[in-house]
């Protein structure tokens, strides 16, 4: 059988107990701990504070640290397109929507900016046009 994502993060979360602390204290929401965890992914450092052996993660750490170190010491290609393959297309395609939509309204205020400026420019005699007129 295979196990999915959130299987997967229930079995992370359940080995990393202070993670269940947190959210319960509100410092953090699920949304936001599941996001790094399939950004970061399961092996990250940031994660070993909130195991349930610190020591042992701690030991696991230093060892992980100069092997890292050995073999390499900057992020790779291939890191970054690994990080993108874990993001939900559909939170994405969320916020590049809300980020259209927001364009949308700043290029509509600026419009309607323009607009007003435009009838400030004109000449007192083109502006008076734009009044109705009386006559008897």
């Amino acid at each position: 059988m295979v196990k999915t994502d959130i299987e997967s993060f229930k079995e992370f979360v359940h080995k990393h107990p202070e993670l269940i602390k947190e959210v319960k204290k509100n410092k953090r929401p699920w949304k936001e701990v599941y996001q790094d965890w399939i950004v970061l992914g399961e092996e990250h450092e940031s994660w070993n504070q909130y195991a349930k052996d610190k020591d042992k993660n701690n030991k696991q750490e230093d060892r992980a640290k100069s092997k890292s170190e050995k073999i390499r010491t900057e992020l790779t290609v291939g890191d970054i397109v690994a990080g993108l393959s874990k993001l939900q297309i559909t939170d994405v395609q969320k916020y590049l929507s809300q980020f259209g939509s927001l364009m949308d309204a700043v290029q509509e205020l600026l419009q309607q900016f323009n607009n007003q400026s435009d009838r400030s420019n004109q000449l007192p005699e083109n502006r008076m046009n734009d009044y109705p007129s009386y006559r008897d």
